[in-house]
Order: C-alpha cells, then structure tokens, then sequence
C-alpha cells in the first residue's frame, strides 16, 4: 500500500515551490514511462484474432493512452537537468524491465501468459498511480499542465472499468490463483515504484 503521507509530503512540497519544470518532468517521466508500456504491448496485441469486443476495449485504451502522452509532451515545462532523467529512470526501472519482460518473444500475442500480464500491469498502473491529489489548493486551475493532470486523471478513470473488462472477459485458460497472484504482484509493483516517485517529488 502507498503511505498516504507521501501524498501529503508532496502536495506540500509543490504548495511551496509551485509546479516548477522540475516538478514537471518528474511527473511526466513516471507518466510517460506508464502509458509508453502500455501503448507498446496495446499496440502488439489489438490486432489479435477472434477477440471480438475485447479488441474495442484494447483499441480504446490504446487512443486514450496516446492522447495522454501527446498531451504531456505539448504542456510540460522541461527542465534541462540531467540529473532528473537519470534519477527519474532509476525509479522508473521496475516498471520498464515489468514491460520489456512482457514483450519477449513470442510476446503477448502467442503468450497467453503474457497478455494477461499486460493487461494486470496496465490496471495496477491505472489504479495506483494517481497524481491529483498532490495538486495543492493553491494550483492555478488554469495553468496547462494542472489541466493536462486533471484530465488524464479522469480518462484513467474511465480506463481503469475498461481494464477491469479486459481482465474479467479475455478468453485464457490460466488458472484463476495463477490470475489473481499476478494482479496482487503487479499492484506491489507500482505500488514500490510510486512510493518511491512521491519521494522524489517531495523532494523539490
């Protein structure tokens, strides 16, 4: 579980200093991380045969999650420290070896195993990583980037039902404690990286 003082440490944090380029990019680095994984594995497995109307949902996730990125990358103040990207993708790791492990040969599409662990990730990403409220209630409602957050937040939303479809009605013959311990390790392992990343952000 996320200590929910990290959220306090954090939105106190940007309270004070505001939304900085800093704060920013360390954002949009975990959140381009997150959606990027799942883009690459949507992208692999939408065009599965026999998938029917889990093939809507799929692409549907994959629009939505492209529109997230597209729209970080066009309201984010970047800041030019090196240092940032490099501590961003210590903590980011966990989660891009998660999805490099997804996408091995044979990759999702001729892995059953595989697949379902894309759509876990996907769901423990959409469930745990959530950025609104380290939004002070001195943010500038107006500012791009606060609306940039507010808006991905609530797609994530509407994402995380679908997600929640995808693992109930995804034909796989993988026995259901098989199913349900790799949701439970998925979830800890946002879990370990988010923690880490409210850290971070409350660090300045």
């Amino acid at each position: 579980m996320i200590d929910p003082a990290l959220y306090d440490l954090a939105r106190d944090r940007i309270a004070a200093n505001g939304f900085t380029p800093e704060i920013q990019t360390k954002i949009t680095l975990l959140l381009c991380t997150a959606k990027n994984g799942n883009l690459m594995f949507h992208s692999s497995v939408q065009w599965m045969q026999n998938l029917n109307v889990v093939q809507q949902f799929i692409l549907s996730q994959y629009s939505r999650e492209l529109e997230a990125v597209t729209l970080l990358s066009r309201t984010t103040q970047w800041s030019k420290d090196p240092a940032l990207a490099l501590e961003g993708s210590r903590i980011v790791a966990p989660l891009m070896m998660a999805w490099g492990q997804i996408m091995l040969p044979p990759g999702p599409m001729l892995n059953p195993q595989a697949t379902y662990r894309g759509i876990s990730l996907g769901h423990a990403q959409l469930a745990r990583i959530r950025l609104t409220p380290v939004i002070p209630d001195n943010a500038d409602p107006l500012n791009p980037f606060v609306v940039a957050l507010q808006r991905i937040e609530q797609e994530n939303g509407r994402m995380l039902q679908t997600q929640i479809r995808l693992l109930k009605n995804i034909g796989t013959e993988i026995p259901i404690e098989e199913r349900e311990a790799l949701v439970e390790q998925d979830q800890e392992l946002v879990d370990s990286v988010f923690s880490q990343f409210l850290s971070w952000l409350a660090a300045g």
